[in-house]
């Protein structure tokens, strides 16, 4: 065998041994995008100054309506947190979570706000905002602060 012939088979040994890996790499790559964008589930809660709890939409983006639809709401006949699923296809995701005025002698909504001056014109509340991402701890407490003229 000569020298021409040694290099070539060293350099075929070679390939052989990094075939694998380019087969390892490219299948984890396939299955990293065939899983889609990360889910995660949150658990929401609203609280004030005074720790007490706030009846609250919860809103995802500025899909105000879709919350109100999916009666994504705190605080309201007994539901303490609201969970949230997100589906992460950007690196972080907009929360808002707004006070909804409450009948007080009946504990029932008056109206789900429309907007984030709609809740803060219509509660004694500012609305508390805030941009999760996909490794943010799975609890999420928003302590709503009182407008500074009393609401209402």
């Amino acid at each position: 065998m000569n020298c021409r012939q040694e290099r070539q088979l060293g350099r075929n040994q070679t390939d052989r041994r990094r075939l694998p890996t380019f087969a390892v790499v490219g299948t984890l790559a396939l299955l990293t995008a065939c899983a889609g964008p990360p889910q995660r589930k949150f658990r929401i809660d609203a609280i004030n100054t005074s720790e007490k709890p706030v009846a609250c939409l919860v809103v995802v983006g500025d899909d105000w309506a879709g919350a109100a639809e999916q009666n994504r709401v705190v605080n309201v006949g007994g539901d303490d947190q609201a969970t949230l699923e997100l589906t992460f296809d950007k690196p972080e995701i907009s929360i808002i979570v707004a006070a909804i005025p409450m009948n007080e002698s009946t504990g029932e909504i008056d109206a789900l706000p429309t907007s984030r001056s709609n809740s803060t014109a219509s509660t004694s509340y500012i609305a508390g905002t805030r941009k999760l991402r996909v490794d943010d701890a799975p609890t999420q407490l928003f302590i709503l602060e009182q407008r500074l003229d009393g609401g209402r």
